[in-house]
């Protein structure tokens, strides 16, 4: 079998595996794109961001000098190779001719034309210490940036947070997914978070994959943040330590009727028997919308396996019940209780044997 993520396979990967798949998107990557020549105004907002972060710089020039490829487009930072030469950290997305922005839109050798979607900097193993001025420039050049992934970067909230309020409406608008893995641990980042959220009211896509969470920062903070994002569909919280108290909050979430998630991951956070009780109890019985669940390693063992049969049994008694895919990996869960609960959720998509631990 290939390589593939917790998310094809319902197996928790390792911390630096993980990094790798930070970004999920529809690009248009081959390598005729490699010789795509980008937009000035794409051009001016990745200098911004090069220029202002020395270790960023380093990585992109590192070998440059000893290049003996003879290929002069990875030597110019106008083209695309020059930055997608350690991997994809400018997403392209395609477009059409009638809807492509002719100052934005770019063409390969084989003419499929595309469009500057956003950066996705997690698992490149730089350290970011000012973006203002890279949103600064997307703001001024009027860039439209989907999808943004500081993953890894050890970028400051606070650094964050005033970058994104130089951005007008129309540009925060614009994004629709953020990813902030291993970065939001600082004394003061999770309430800087919150006040980004609120800056987005488009955000569908969240991923705060090991950030040090725990079940006071769901409490006092996240949880009033997720519950007013009306437009998030998929959140990732795996590898934090939410442990029950989180799991509360996070029904609180489930349970309100602004909740509009579709996908929730929550592999590795010690939720344990309470914690899932908690979520399934006084959350997910009123919720309508989330049809995929992430639980792997959280030993939720039989009881939690039953206390989220019963609630699965009485939604769908009440021809209410949404969820389609559940994956519940490493457990401990013995067989009878294992079958019961696959049973109540009836997927298809179920993964073969993925309930039975022993």
């Amino acid at each position: 079998m290939g390589h593939q993520t917790e998310h094809e396979t319902g197996l928790i990967l390792d911390y630096n595996d993980n990094k790798n798949h930070d970004v999920t998107t529809t690009t248009t990557s081959s390598s005729s794109n490699d010789s795509i020549r980008l937009p000035p105004v794409v051009i001016r907002a990745l200098r911004s961001l090069r220029d202002n972060n020395p270790s960023l710089q380093r990585k992109l020039n590192h070998g440059l000098d000893n290049n003996n490829d003879n290929n002069d487009d990875a030597l110019n930072d106008e083209m695309l190779s020059y930055w997608n030469r350690h991997q994809e950290i400018v997403i392209l997305s395609p477009s059409s001719s009638t809807t492509a922005d002719n100052n934005l839109s770019m063409a390969a050798d084989n003419d499929n034309t595309s469009t500057f979607s956003g950066i996705n900097l997690g698992g490149l193993m730089v350290r970011l210490v000012n973006v203002i001025p890279f949103f600064q420039t997307i703001e001024d050049e009027k860039l439209k940036s989907l999808l943004l992934n500081f993953g890894g970067t050890d970028v400051l909230m606070d650094n964050l947070l005033e970058g994104m309020k130089l951005l007008s409406d129309d540009r925060r608008m614009e994004i629709t997914g953020l990813t902030w893995v291993d970065v939001v641990s600082v004394v003061g980042s999770i309430t800087h978070l919150c006040e980004i959220m609120e800056l987005l009211p488009n955000l569908q896509t969240l991923d705060l994959r090991y950030n040090d969470l725990e079940g006071k920062d769901m409490i006092d903070h996240l949880q009033h943040a997720l519950i007013t994002t009306s437009n998030l569909q998929t959140l990732h919280l795996e590898g934090n330590s939410i442990k029950c108290d989180g799991t509360t909050a996070l029904g609180n979430v489930l349970a309100s009727t602004n909740s509009t998630i579709k996908e929730l991951y929550l592999g590795a956070n010690h939720i344990k028997s309470m914690g899932i009780k908690s979520l399934a109890e006084d959350g997910l019985r009123y919720n309508t919308t989330l049809k995929k669940l992430y639980l792997e390693g959280n030993s939720i063992g039989d009881e939690g396996a039953v206390a989220l049969r019963d609630v699965l049994v009485e939604q769908a008694s009440r021809q209410v019940k949404v969820l389609e895919h559940l994956y519940v990996d490493n457990n401990g869960l013995g067989k009878e209780a294992a079958m019961s609960l696959g049973r109540a959720v009836n997927s298809e998509a179920m993964i073969d044997g993925s309930l039975l631990d022993g």
